[in-house]
């Protein structure tokens, strides 16, 4: 039997880590759906509209304009409806205070934005296969 389809949601400003995100993701030859949001509110819209599937796991930006992957990450803890989804922190740098934040909200994981593409396939492949969500 083969695994299940995993759905993979990416929260960034920065479109250019959408096409990094998923090449890493191809080379990784899993099965997966890849969306793609560019705010906080987009996603938030998504996710509140019964009729999708959840991700099974999201990568939230910490830094993004208007509603902080923090925030996002509030909002998302505040809904019992979202518990099912992994959430992980995805950003360029991070403060111990920031995870002491970040793990008080149930966080999954904190990524430092990889800077080279093998990299971030380890990344994925750590979060993804080695974690069992395939």
């Amino acid at each position: 039997m083969a695994p299940p389809k995993i759905n993979i949601a990416l929260i960034d400003d920065d479109q250019d880590e959408k096409y990094i995100f998923q090449i890493a993701l191809d080379e990784l030859e899993i099965d997966y759906s890849f969306e793609y949001f560019s705010s906080a509110n987009d996603f938030l819209d998504h996710i509140n509209n019964s009729s999708v599937s959840l991700p099974n796991i999201a990568f939230l930006d910490m830094h993004m304009p208007l509603t902080s992957g923090l925030e996002l990450l509030e909002i998302i803890r505040k809904q019992s409806q979202f518990d099912s989804m992994r959430s992980v922190i995805y950003s360029n740098s991070m403060s111990e205070v920031t995870i002491s934040a970040f793990k008080s909200l149930g966080t999954v994981d904190f990524i430092v934005k990889p800077p080279e593409l093998s990299e971030m396939k380890n990344v994925l492949r750590r979060l993804i296969i080695m974690d069992s969500l395939v």
